[in-house]
């Protein structure tokens, strides 16, 4: 019988780092910098000095990056990584996705959630009254809304008096004529040809 071969593994470390956190808009400079558009709030415990990012790349693999130098600019963060030393290489990042590891949960204060936490979760009023789930929650310049079978619901502290996780449950206190007073129909699917 012949003797079995060993097969060397190859893992990929980076495999994980699945949460996108930024997009990288542009460049900045000509010693490599770009702008980065955060996709959450948490930008801030993100972009320090030190800390490593993974860029996806347009093939699928990742590439773990440090951030060198960076700071808040309007919407973005001008970031500057140690591997990156020429505008030529950061130009092959703009439009390219950043992530962090899929188990990387920000700080939370008091009264804030992620998205992801929202997304499923029912919305009753104060009496009771079942409203339905939150099916999305839509950016908006004034603030995020809740978006229901019913209707769009303001992320604002006067209508959510309540978010309880473990009840999976939001508490609102609305207006009248702010969310529809039915609950629509059901749409039938119809089969295209």
């Amino acid at each position: 019988m012949p003797a079995r071969r060993k097969v060397t593994i190859i893992t990929d470390e980076l495999r994980e780092w699945t949460q996108p956190i930024g997009l990288v808009v542009a460049t900045h400079g000509l010693k490599g910098a770009v702008k980065v558009r955060p996709i959450h709030g948490a930008a801030d415990q993100l972009f320090t000095a030190g800390s490593e990012l993974c860029v996806v790349l347009p093939s699928g693999r990742r590439q773990k990056l440090t951030i060198q130098t960076c700071y808040a600019k309007g919407t973005t963060w001008i970031v500057k990584f140690a591997e990156v030393e020429h505008i030529d290489v950061a130009e092959k990042l703009v439009g390219l996705q950043l992530a962090v590891h899929k188990d990387w949960k920000p700080h939370l204060e008091e009264g804030e959630f992620l998205l992801s936490e929202l997304l499923g979760m029912n919305v009753v009023t104060e009496a009771g009254e079942v409203i339905g789930e939150v099916l999305d929650v839509m950016e908006n310049p004034a603030h995020d809304l809740l978006v229901t079978e019913r209707g769009l619901i303001p992320m604002r502290r006067e209508f959510i008096k309540e978010v309880d996780r473990q009840k999976r449950q939001i508490v609102v206190s609305l207006p009248k004529g702010l969310i529809s007073e039915e609950v629509p129909k059901k749409r039938r699917l119809r089969w295209r040809r």
